[in-house]
């Protein structure tokens, strides 16, 4: 690839944002460029979709793809600034105005460094931006995305060759991270306090008789999900790979498996619901707790007993459940 300076008398044509509606068509590609511009793909996506929280990262993707039979040729940027931008409006058709280390970034004179790209058929580049430091995305709502590829570099001149990527990404953007864990956590202690004081046996009792009324308000008084969600296989591995901030997400998606809205694990919950249920035995060591009881299932004409070992840990005065183990002793 070859490398270019651009001369600092570009940069002084770079002083305003030129906003194009999302409704505009392309504009009339001609240069260089052998590839026909319907045979290149412009398109926008998440980089690891997520919960978007105000002043987190927002990243996303750029993709070029090629098309045609005929080499493309773009100029790319080190400063990305200068060959990607984006149309972002809010649902009053308000733009969102960029951010103050975007005008910085795009006003300063000093050389730029950039190379040239030549894709061939059914090549792709690519390139990822966190948009939240080049706009200033300070308030939640509902924000609409689109991004626009300039091939020859953007100048801010009203005739820069510039391709709109084919879609939109729609950005529900929340209240700061700090804030929703807080609530969050406000939340569950109010939950919590509304849970009885009852011993280890009879939070089981308890559980077992809110799952079979399908009363998982109840239900998910007496759980401690962050060592709950350990028990299932596929919950398990999301709550693990996910970010901190991610974690309540995927707890909620994990909540949704257990009333049935979801099919997050092979096994749908409903079928671990017992038909009847007996408290075999009960022990307490200190702060930890295991019930054992002997659950019966029934299947259309055929009736299975299963032993399941409940492990509860004290927490405050509150005993939750944190895992069972479970052992079929026939029909």
């Amino acid at each position: 690839m070859k490398k270019k300076l651009i001369h600092p008398a570009l940069l002084l044509m770079i002083f305003f944002c030129i906003n194009i509606g999302f409704s505009q068509d392309i504009k009339n590609y001609s240069g260089t460029n052998s590839a026909k511009p319907t045979d290149i793909g412009v398109s926008l996506k998440y980089h690891n979709k997520q919960m978007y929280f105000v002043n987190r990262p927002i990243i996303v993707e750029f993709q070029i793809a090629n098309r045609g039979y005929s080499p493309f040729l773009f100029i790319t940027s080190y400063n990305k600034m200068f060959t990607f931008d984006f149309e972002i409006l809010k649902p009053t058709h308000r733009e969102v105005a960029h951010s103050r280390e975007y005008t910085v970034r795009t006003t300063q004179f000093e050389p730029i460094l950039n190379d040239e790209i030549a894709l061939k058929n059914n090549e792709e580049y690519g390139v990822r931006i966190d948009i939240s430091r080049w706009f200033d995305l300070n308030e939640p709502g509902e924000y609409l995305i689109k991004g626009v590829f300039y091939p020859h570099l953007k100048t801010g001149a009203d005739d820069d060759i510039r391709i709109y990527t084919e879609n939109e990404l729609f950005l529900t953007l929340n209240p700061p991270f700090e804030e929703q864990v807080q609530k969050a956590r406000e939340l569950e202690e109010i939950k919590k306090m509304k849970a009885e004081n009852l011993p280890p046996y009879d939070v089981i009792k308890a559980l077992l008789q809110a799952l079979q009324t399908r009363d998982y308000e109840r239900y998910f008084l007496y759980i401690k999900f962050d060592k709950f969600i350990l028990q299932f296989s596929r919950a398990r591995e999301k709550y693990i790979a996910a970010h901190d901030i991610d974690k309540p997400a995927v707890i909620g998606e994990f909540k949704q498996y257990l009333e049935g809205l979801n099919r997050l694990e092979e096994v749908p919950f409903s079928e671990t619901i017992p038909a009847d249920f007996d408290i075999e035995k009960t022990v307490i060591e200190k702060r930890n707790a295991t019930v054992t009881v002997i659950e019966t299932f029934k299947y259309l004409q055929l009736v299975e007993k299963k032993r399941y070992t409940y492990y509860l840990h004290l927490y405050g005065d509150k005993w939750l459940l944190e895992s069972y183990s479970v052992v079929n002793i026939g029909s």
